[in-house]
């Protein structure tokens, strides 16, 4: 490589960085990496590996208020009482 390669390359990877190439766009950032951007993303902070729905939010797919990801007893019955684990410990009729 001659040195006007060299400096063609310094030139391009100095126009990338003052550009704002090298730095996202602040509606593309997604601070809790849960695959929904800051701007959309109602539920900040969602736990890493939790799966979660396009607002941002870790899923409960038995609504017991358990997230899956920690959620030991899926399938849970409706309105039961559960503990943090999300198994019952109480059965409503």
């Amino acid at each position: 490589m001659g040195i006007k390669s060299v400096g063609f390359y310094i030139l391009v990877i100095a126009l990338v960085i003052f550009s704002g190439c090298a730095n996202p766009n602040p509606s593309q950032i997604d601070s809790d990496n849960d695959g929904v951007v800051d701007s959309l993303d109602i539920c900040p902070n969602t736990p890493s590996l939790a799966l979660v729905d396009k607002y941002g939010c870790a899923l409960d797919s038995d609504k017991d208020g358990v997230i899956d990801l920690y959620d030991k007893c899926p399938n849970t019955p409706f309105l039961n009482v559960v503990n943090k684990n999300g198994c019952t410990i109480k059965k409503i009729k």
